[in-house]
C-alpha cells in the first residue's frame, strides 16, 4: 500500500486517541496529550524524510529546512512532555520550549528565503538569511524578557501570545509571497506545502492559546496535533502537483521578488521598536541593519540588472549583425545591403550626392561547381568575397554585399560616374589577380562580370529601379564576352565604356 493511502489510516487513530484522552481527562492528561502530539509529529517527520528522498537535488535544502523546523518543534514538545511529568497541571509558557519554537520559526523563514539561483542572487539570499537570523534572535530576546516577568505581570502572557501570532503571520505571509512568484512545478509544490503549513501554524496555535486563557477544558490541546497531521497528509502525496494551472505573471514574479526583502527589513525595524525602552543601542542597530540591508540588496540587484542589460545589448547587437551578414562570406547579405541602399538613397536625395550601384557575377560558376565540387565552390566564393571586401576597404563610400549565390552587389556613394566605373574596374581586376584555377573559365581563371548604374546618368524613380538597371547591365556584360564592366544604357546618350 502506498503512503498516500496509508497516511490517513495512520493519522486517524492517533487523532482519535488524542481527542478521546482530552475528552475523558485521565490522570496526567497533559502528559498523554503531549505524547500523542509527539506520535503525530514523529509520523510527519518520517514522511518528511521520505519526501527529501523523492525531491530533486536542488530542492532538497528546502525540504531539509522544513524538516529541521519540525525537529525543533519536536524538541519543544519533548520539553513540554517532560515538564508535564513533573507538573501535571502544566505551565503556560516554559523557557526552553519557547527557544525551540523560535528556532522553528527561523528555519521556516530560511526555507522561504532560500533560492538556488545564479551567484548574485545567492548573495542576496545570504543577506536575507542573515536578516532572518537577526529577526529570530531579536524575537527570542523579547519573548525571553516577557517570560521572565510573566509572574510579576500576568498580562505578559497575552503579550507573548500576540508576539507568537505575529511571528506566525510573518512566516505565513513570507511563504505565500514565494508561492506567488514560483515558476517551476517542483518549486511550486514545496511552497504550497510550506504556505499551507505556515497558515495552519498561525490559526491552530492562536486558537489554542486563546481557548487556554478563557477555558478550563483540555480539548483545545487537540489543536496542537492538527497542523502536523495536515502537513503529513500533504507530504504523503508522492506526486502532489497543486495549483497545476497557475502560472505567475511577470508582474506577480516582480511583486513577489520585490516585496520579500521589504517584508524582512520591515519586520526587523518593527522588532527594533520593542527594544527602544529596553536596550536602545540594540534598537538603533536593528533599525540601521534593516535599512542598510534593504539598500545593499537593492544595490546588488541594480548592479545585476545593469550587467544583464549590457549583456542583452551585446546579444542584440550580435543577433542584428548575424541577421545582416552572410555566414559564408561575412559580407552584408541581401537584407543588410537593402538597409544600406535605402539609407544612402535618402541621403543622396537630400544632399544631392552621386550614387551608383553595381551587380557582379562570377563567370561560369555553375561549371566551376560541376568541375571542382561544391566545397571548392564555397571556398571560391569566400576568396572572391574576401578580395572584394579587402579592395573596397580602401575606397571610402564603397560597400560590398552578397546578393545570393554567386552574385555580389556594390554600393558606391559620393563618386562621379567615371570614378565609380574606375573603382568597379579595380574590383574586377582584383578578382582576376587571384588566379583561382577554372579550366572552363574565360581565361582559365575565375573572373567576374559587372553591370553598373549611376544616379548622375539617369533619373531613377527609386533605388530598386537603379538596381534593376545595374542588373540589366550585368547581363549586357555577360553577352559581350564576360570578365568586363558594362554601364546601364541611358536613353539619349551613349553608354560609357
Amino acid at each position: 500500500m502506498n503512503m498516500q493511502a496509508l497516511a490517513p489510516r495512520l493519522y486517524a487513530p492517533l487523532l482519535a486517541a488524542h481527542f478521546a484522552v482530552l475528552a475523558t481527562e485521565p490522570p496526567r492528561v497533559l502528559s498523554w496529550s503531549y505524547a500523542l502530539v509527539l506520535a503525530v509529529l514523529g509520523l510527519t517527520l518520517i514522511l518528511g524524510i521520505r519526501r527529501i528522498g523523492l525531491s530533486l537535488p536542488h530542492n532538497r535544502p528546502l525540504w531539509s529546512l522544513l524538516l529541521a523546523a519540525l525537529f525543533s518543534q519536536g524538541a519543544a514538545f519533548v520539553l513540554l512532555f517532560v515538564d508535564s511529568l513533573a507538573n501535571p497541571q502544566g505551565t503556560l509558557v516554559a523557557f526552553d520550549p519557547t527557544f525551540y519554537f523560535c528556532m522553528s520559526s527561523l528555519l521556516l523563514t530560511l526555507a522561504a528565503t532560500y533560492d538556488p539561483v545564479p551567484p548574485v542572487y545567492r548573495w542576496t539570499g545570504l543577506l536575507d538569511a542573515a536578516l532572518a537570523v537577526f529577526i529570530a534572535l531579536m524575537f527570542y530576546g523579547l519573548v525571553r524578557a516577557l517570560v521572565a516577568g510573566a509572574e510579576a505581570q500576568p498580562e505578559n502572557a497575552r503579550a507573548i501570545m500576540w508576539m507568537f501570532d505575529g511571528m506566525a503571520l510573518f512566516v505565513a505571509v513570507f511563504a505565500s509571497l514565494r508561492l506567488l512568484g514560483a515558476r517551476r512545478r517542483d518549486e511550486r509544490r514545496f511552497f504550497v506545502v510550506l504556505a499551507a503549513f505556515a497558515w495552519i501554524e498561525l490559526f491552530a496555535p492562536a486558537a489554542h492559546n486563546r481557548f487556554v486563557l478563557s477555558s478550563e477544558s483540555y480539548l483545545p490541546e487537540f489543536l496542537l496535533s492538527v497542523p502536523f497531521a495536515l502537513l503529513g497528509l500533504l507530504l504523503s502525496r508522492r506526486r502532489g502537483d497543486w495549483l497545476r494551472g497557475y502560472r505567475p505573471s511577470t508582474r506577480a514574479r516582480y511583486l513577489a521578488g520585490s516585496i520579500s526583502p521589504f517584508v524582512l527589513s520591515l519586520a526587523l525595524c518593527l522588532l527594533a521598536f520593542g527594544y527602544l525602552h529596553r536596550i536602545p543601542a540594540v534598537a538603533v542597530g536593528a533599525l540601521v541593519a534593516g535599512i542598510a540591508s534593504y539598500a545593499l540588496r537593492a544595490a546588488l540587484m541594480l548592479g545585476k540588472r545593469l550587467s544583464s542589460e549590457d549583456e542583452l545589448k551585446r546579444l542584440h547587437h550580435g543577433l542584428r549583425r548575424a541577421a545582416l551578414r552572410d555566414d559564408l562570406t561575412q559580407l552584408l547579405n541581401r537584407r543588410g545591403f537593402y538597409r544600406a541602399l535605402d539609407r544612402e538613397w535618402e541621403r543622396a536625395r537630400r544632399v544631392h550626392v552621386p550614387l551608383a550601384v553595381a551587380m557582379l557575377d562570377i563567370d561560369h560558376f555553375k561549371a566551376f561547381n560541376d568541375t571542382y565540387g561544391h566545397l571548392a565552390g564555397d571556398q571560391c566564393l569566400a576568396s572572391v568575397a574576401q578580395a572584394l571586401a579587402g579592395e573596397a576597404a580602401s575606397m571610402p563610400g564603397v560597400t560590398v554585399a552578397r546578393a545570393g549565390g554567386e552574385e555580389f552587389v556594390v554600393l558606391i556613394s559620393g563618386y562621379l560616374p567615371h570614378a565609380a566605373g574606375a573603382l568597379l574596374e579595380q574590383l574586377r581586376e582584383r578578382v582576376e589577380a587571384l588566379r583561382i584555377l577554372h579550366v572552363r573559365g574565360v581565361r582559365g581563371f575565375v573572373t567576374v562580370s559587372a553591370g553598373i548604374a549611376s544616379s548622375e546618368l539617369a533619373r531613377y524613380g527609386d533605388a530598386e529601379a537603379m538596381l534593376s538597371a545595374a542588373d540589366a547591365a550585368l547581363y549586357t556584360a555577360k553577352r559581350a564576352g564576360r570578365n568586363q564592366v558594362a554601364w546601364a544604357e541611358v536613353p539619349g546618350t551613349e553608354a560609357l565604356s
